[in-house]
């Protein structure tokens, strides 16, 4: 199988076997994730025109518990069977890495598309309510 001399095949194995580590470990190294589901860079730019106050965050937790939690947990976390069983998992909202690499624009055009099983919201929610969703999944990592 390999051509190399032996300590040539011990090394390409070694890093073999690191990156399935990584891959393994990480599910974000294969999810919904920052690196996991590229955003188109203008869409991932846009700014959002909701203020992010109590009020939109109410609403966007309405929305959340009743439409999200199921898959991503009622605290963010994604570790929910629902969540669990997905290809790719549902992510970690309250990964305070992964969130700080979204913008709020990115988290938006994930909840308007879809991928794989996260279903698209465009139709289901006006623009106005994805975004006090937005507001809402950011609360995860920066309470106010």
């Amino acid at each position: 199988m390999f051509k190399e001399s032996g300590p040539q095949k011990l090394l390409t194995l070694i890093l073999i076997l690191f990156l399935a580590g990584i891959f393994a470990t990480d599910p974000m190294a294969l999810s919904h994730g920052p690196k996991g589901w590229k955003v188109p860079a203008k869409d991932g730019k846009v700014k959002n025109p909701v203020p992010d106050n109590p009020e939109s965050r109410k609403r966007g937790k309405k929305i959340y518990e009743d439409k999200c939690a199921s898959c991503h947990g009622s605290r963010g976390h994604g570790k929910t069977e629902m969540g669990k069983s997905l290809n790719p998992p549902a992510p970690d909202f309250t990964d305070r890495h992964m969130m700080e690499e979204m913008t709020d624009g990115e988290i938006f055009w994930k909840i308007t598309t879809g991928k794989g099983p996260m279903p698209s919201y465009k139709k289901e929610f006006t623009e106005k309510e994805r975004w006090d969703l937005v507001n809402y999944i950011k609360s995860f990592t920066n309470p106010k």
